[in-house]
């Protein structure tokens, strides 16, 4: 009996290289929030600009930005939000028992994790990425002082927890506010030990 023989087609350079590019666009198309989702999430981007330093909606899950003012909490409870995450001190200015009572009294869940900018610490990070997890948790509003330790504390969840690369969320981060040499080397370097762990 003879062997059988299989053809493989060969298609020529061109062909090939604009089936690579149609099924990256495919990809990068799936990743990208659909028109009508952005609209809605620039609306509730504007609807809290003048009450939230540096807002962004990065998508229907996060939105993040400096300071709320009290008003900004009743336009999120508003808005759909289920929940606010602050990452500031209470040596900060700032009274987060009166915060607190402030965002529950909106109808939406507390969470403060207190960051020192200056030392920031592992199981902070643990804390967060459990509590961005939270399916019940979304659409939430995070915020610090001026976005700066959101957006480390981000590109952590988006590199570990969603598997972007690492420039990429870092790149997020920084329009997100980050701009601290300790809080990007932090970010990184606990990347680093928990990508380790996952192999």
């Amino acid at each position: 009996m003879m062997p059988l023989r299989t053809k493989v087609l060969k298609l020529p350079g061109p062909i090939s290289l604009l089936l690579a590019i149609l099924a990256l666009a495919t990809l990068s198309m799936a990743a990208e929030i659909p028109k009508n989702e952005r609209a809605r999430l620039d609306q509730i981007e504007r609807s809290l600009k003048s009450d939230v330093p540096r807002v962004l909606c990065l998508d229907g899950s996060f939105t993040t930005g400096g300071q709320p003012t009290v008003q900004a909490y009743a336009k999120a409870g508003a808005g759909g939000f289920h929940s606010v995450l602050s990452l500031r001190t209470a040596n900060e200015g700032v009274d987060l028992t009166r915060e607190r009572s402030l965002v529950e009294k909106n109808k939406l869940r507390y969470f403060n994790i207190p960051v020192v900018t200056s030392r920031p610490r592992p199981e902070q990070a643990d804390e967060f990425l459990s509590l961005v997890k939270e399916k019940s948790n979304h659409p939430m509003l995070i915020n610090c002082a001026s976005a700066n330790r959101v957006g480390a504390f981000m590109m952590i969840f988006r590199a570990l927890e969603q598997g972007w690369a690492e420039d990429k969320a870092m790149e997020e981060a920084i329009k997100i506010g980050l701009r601290g040499d300790e809080l990007k080397k932090f970010a990184r370097d606990y990347i680093a030990q928990h990508k380790t762990k996952q192999r």
